[in-house]
């Protein structure tokens, strides 16, 4: 299991932002620092956050990319529900929809939906309960 995943975000007041109403419908919260940004669960049920922004600056350790390669990150709800509020809040955000909430055919009741943050990140939540 991982303990935690940070991402680096061209711009990262907008992305604490999108992510901030995006993840408060999973129940996280944010911090944010001079030099980068954690999210974690309300209920400090984790050590630490598990999710962390950092800025992204070209350097000849990236290639002097302009933007860094886009990931894909999901998020376990508790509820479809959760799931349904999950994507209506990233559209709302300035997020694209990248699938809309449902199940999938990946396996069991694996109920996600899927939205690209401006940055182009694939970011999902998916729940596991049945109806």
């Amino acid at each position: 299991m991982l303990g935690h995943v940070g991402i680096r975000v061209p711009d990262l007041e907008a992305a604490t932002e999108f992510y901030d109403k995006l993840l408060s419908t999973l129940s996280y919260t944010t911090k944010t620092y001079p030099t980068m940004t954690v999210v974690g669960p309300s209920d400090n049920s984790t050590p630490i956050p598990c999710f962390m922004l950092r800025k992204y600056t070209p350097s000849n350790a990236n290639g002097n990319a302009v933007r860094p390669s886009p990931v894909h990150i999901s998020f376990y709800a508790k509820t479809r529900k959760q799931v349904d509020e999950f994507h209506a809040a990233g559209i709302k955000a300035g997020g694209n929809d990248n699938g809309g909430p449902g199940l999938r055919t990946f396996m069991a009741n694996y109920y996600a939906a899927f939205v690209l943050d401006p940055d182009g990140n694939n970011v999902e939540a998916v729940c596991f309960a049945e109806e």
